[in-house]
Formats: C-alpha cells, structure tokens, sequence
C-alpha cells in the first residue's frame, strides 16, 4: 500500500469518525423529536464504526490482507450509497434541509472522498489475489 492511500485512509478516517460522532450528539439533543432517530442512529453507528476502521487500516498500511480490502470496498460501497440517498433528498426536497447549500458541499465532499476509498479498495484488492 503507498503512502498516498495510507494518508487518504488515515485523513478520511479522521473526518468521517468526528463527523458522525458530531451527529450522533446532536441525535442526542433530539432524540424525542427526530423521526428519523433509529436510521440516524444505525447509520452513526456504521459510519463511526469506518472511521475507525479506515484509521486503523492506515495505520496497518502493507499488512493489509485481502479481507482488508474487501471491508474497505463495502465502506467505500456504504459512504457512497448513502450519500447519494442524501444527495437526491437535497435535490428533490431543498425546503426540508435546515441549510441546504452547506449540506450539498459536504455530501459532494463525501461523495468524492467515497469514490477514492472505492477506488483505493479495488485496486488495492486486485493487487493481493496478484491479478
């Protein structure tokens, strides 16, 4: 693994853990008046749980084994996904989002950072089976 996949692990880890944390805080501050509470509440779940792992598999760098990989494509697979769901609520509902031209920079933001670790993941994936 190069040192500029470790690094975009390491840094998207680091975005993405505090981010999530940040909105698991303020789930905390609504919990009886969010509707979407248990979808928020998963999803905090998930995406804090591959901030730490993007973390730690930059920090594991060349260790990094086949089953490494494949846990980074369904991080990538799960960030993009998600924030494609995201993208379109903003599109098709910009009168629900409290500040709907910040969230559409931070979901371009996630999108792209998910496309290079989906990327980082399949290339990284095709080296270890030595195709």
């Amino acid at each position: 693994m190069s040192k500029k996949v470790r690094a975009l692990l390491i840094m998207s880890g680091f975005l993405i853990l505090p981010s999530w944390g940040f909105r698991l805080y303020v789930l905390s501050l609504k919990w009886e008046t969010d509707p979407n509470r248990i979808f928020t509440l998963l999803t905090s779940i998930v995406s804090i749980s591959i901030g730490g792992f993007l973390i730690r598999m930059g920090i594991k760098g060349g260790k990094a084994d086949r089953r490494d990989y494949t846990l980074l494509l369904c991080s990538a697979l799960f960030t993009v996904g998600f924030w494609t769901y995201r993208l379109a609520g903003l599109i098709l509902h910009p009168e629900t989002d409290p500040n709907p031209k910040a969230h559409f920079r931070l979901t371009g933001t996630f999108l792209v950072l998910g496309g290079s670790l989906l990327l980082a993941g399949w290339q990284g994936r095709k080296r270890s089976t030595g195709h």
